[in-house]
């Protein structure tokens, strides 16, 4: 699961559910500007190709998830993992 914090989002960039979950394309940035993390997700669950960068812009991780878990081959500060289910 992601985490939420000193994050922002762009308005235009947040679309939800009926339920208020998130769902569809999101981007949320730090305050400074820098993309935190970019993703879809499925009635408030992370869902396909993501990827998740650190306060000064370097790639933290990216991969694809599948209802809200990793799956498949992420890399992780360059190192390769591989997540069954």
């Amino acid at each position: 699961m992601v985490k939420k914090y000193s994050m922002q989002t762009k308005k235009d960039k947040t679309p939800k559910n009926e339920k208020g979950e998130e769902h569809g394309y999101w981007e949320v940035y730090y305050f400074n500007g820098q993309l935190g993390y970019k993703g879809n997700y499925i009635n408030g669950k992370e869902d396909g190709y993501w990827e998740l960068y650190q306060r000064d812009g370097s790639l933290m991780f990216k991969g694809n998830y599948v209802n809200g878990k990793k799956i498949g081959f992420w890399i992780e500060s360059d190192k390769k993992y591989f997540y069954a289910n």
